[in-house]
């Protein structure tokens, strides 16, 4: 009995090669020629597609059900901690704020204050189904969740990476290597003094100067300088290396918000032909001040370039609101003036070590940070594992912890019930005790009164994560300061015409208009 053609079609080639070798004429005489080697290509492509199918659709239904356990477990731990109610399905709280336009951060400060009050010093806020947001107000909680969680956002990391390349110091979790090489850059930045050069041509010109202007040109010498060397002050190329940082700074973010990177968008290749000339600039600038190769330089060209655009326009913020409160308010301006003349003598430029005896100037830098820190929120997050709090809170792993800077920095307990005023003097120790160990803090911490000013440096961060250069930003700010007071009074194009309450006590946003100034010189006696 002849076997029909479709029970001769073995199943794999295995089978196909084997009846190949047993018999030179496996197949019955309806094949013929090209048709038995078609038949059987036709068949076994048939099944083997079938297979990658189910291969497919099985690894498919492991990471969907994989990501659902995830949820589920999210939701299961999430719910445990306090919180408005929350229907996660639905994908949010129905009292969740809608957060949009340019007052989104107030809104959420806002909203956040008011969690607060009703639900204690740690509350929950679902964003979506699988985003879970946790604020933490209470000064020692933050101080333990700052310690445990020791990953950032990866929204950060991508920006970096998106506009310089694969980094070894903005990485959202640290290994050995990495906190290797922040500790280097801590002890360097911490052993390095802002350039006298910098100093000594700090005023180029002293009518009307635009606040917000001179405070960038300020903060990039001193970040230039700090990593280049004074060679980056007479850098050619110097004012459009600038100029496209601050571009890159404006539209960072943006880019590294997309799901997928939008590579049919003109904007887009405009923006990474920005980068690639920013990162050929900083080669060259590292190439003239250290006398090295690119070859062996680029590989730390892109942290480079993460410490000057995080470094200049956080500090040239602060500096700008510094210079605006200080026309605002002349008798502070006048304090500082007279401190500074106390403690600086000679016609040489003013040194760190005496501006580490100003302690008057400095706490008027700490209060300034209080009031009007680099950023709403101080964002963590633990990606691999939960973080167990002593309290016995569980927060799971993935959730965004967020620190509200406005709502903890402006507490009433802690600073009193003149939170909202700026007034440097809450800074600085009532103690007159000057035993050896007394001595030695009041040299080393500048008499700050240490119990608020974790509160007022919360901004630069703590724990693993804390700001590499917190020391080196806030002795150079003061020194930037304390040599334009020296040699200037600072005045108002308007000879100061505006109020000096006039936008400092909003409970929320403390930064005031920058006004245009007048640099005076002053009458040395």
């Amino acid at each position: 009995m002849e076997e029909s053609c479709d029970a001769i079609v073995p199943y794999t080639l295995l089978g196909f090669l084997l009846r190949r070798l047993s018999d030179p004429d496996p197949f019955p005489p309806c094949f013929s020629g090209d048709l038995q080697t078609s038949y059987f290509l036709r068949d076994y492509f048939t099944r083997g597609t079938n297979a990658i199918l189910w291969i497919l659709l099985f690894s498919v239904t492991f990471v969907l059900l994989n990501r659902l356990g995830r949820i589920v477990r999210l939701w299961a731990l999430g719910g445990r901690i306090p919180g408005p109610p929350v229907w996660a399905l639905l994908g949010g709280s129905s009292t969740a704020p809608q957060l949009c336009g340019s007052d989104r951060d107030v809104d959420l400060t806002s909203f956040l204050s008011k969690l607060h009050e009703n639900y204690g010093p740690l509350v929950k806020l679902w964003f979506g189904p699988s985003q879970l947001f946790v604020s933490v107000k209470d000064k020692q909680l933050i101080k333990e969740i700052l310690i445990k969680a020791k990953d950032k956002l990866p929204l950060t990391e991508r920006a970096y990476n998106l506009a310089f390349g694969a980094l070894s110091l903005f990485v959202s979790a640290f290994n050995d290597k990495v906190s290797e090489n922040r500790e280097s850059l801590a002890e360097y930045l911490n052993n390095k003094s802002i350039s006298a050069n910098v100093l000594k041509n700090l005023v180029e010109r002293t009518d009307s100067l635009d606040s917000v202007s001179f405070a960038q040109c300020m903060a990039f010498k001193t970040i230039g300088t700090t990593l280049f060397g004074d060679t980056y002050l007479n850098w050619n190329n110097r004012t459009q290396y600038e100029e496209l940082l601050m571009a890159v700074a404006k539209d960072g973010f943006i880019w590294a918000s997309y799901v997928i990177i939008p590579f049919w968008r003109r904007d887009y290749w405009r923006y990474q032909s920005v980068c690639r000339r920013l990162k050929g600039l900083t080669l060259e600038i590292m190439e003239l001040s250290e006398g090295k190769s690119k070859s062996v330089l680029e590989a730390s060209c892109g942290d480079l370039l993460a410490l000057m655009l995080h470094g200049c326009v956080t500090t040239a913020r602060l500096i700008a609101n510094i210079l605006s409160r200080l026309v605002l308010s002349p008798n502070l301006q006048e304090q500082i003036y007279s401190e500074v003349s106390a403690i600086h003598k000679g016609s040489c430029v003013i040194s760190t070590d005496e501006v580490k005896m100003m302690q008057f100037l400095l706490a008027t830098v700490l209060e300034s940070v209080r009031l009007l820190p680099a950023g709403p929120f101080l964002q963590r997050c633990s990606l691999k594992s939960d973080m167990r709090l002593e309290n016995g809170i569980m927060i799971p792993a993935g959730a965004t912890v967020v620190v509200p800077l406005h709502l903890v920095q402006m507490d009433a307990s802690v600073c009193g019930g003149d939170f909202l005023e700026f007034i440097p003097n809450r800074f600085l120790s009532n103690e007159n005790n000057h035993d050896e160990d007394k001595e030695l803090t009041c040299t080393k911490h500048h008499c700050i009164n240490e119990s608020i000013k974790f509160e007022a440096l919360l901004s630069f961060g703590d724990g693993a994560r804390a700001c590499v250069g917190q020391s080196f930003a806030v002795l150079s700010i003061a020194t930037l300061l304390a040599s334009i007071i020296y040699d200037f009074e600072i005045k108002s194009e308007q000879n100061a015409a505006e109020d000096p309450s006039q936008g400092v006590h909003d409970f929320i946003s403390q930064e005031i208009s920058s006004p245009r100034i007048v640099l005076s010189k002053r009458n040395q006696t």
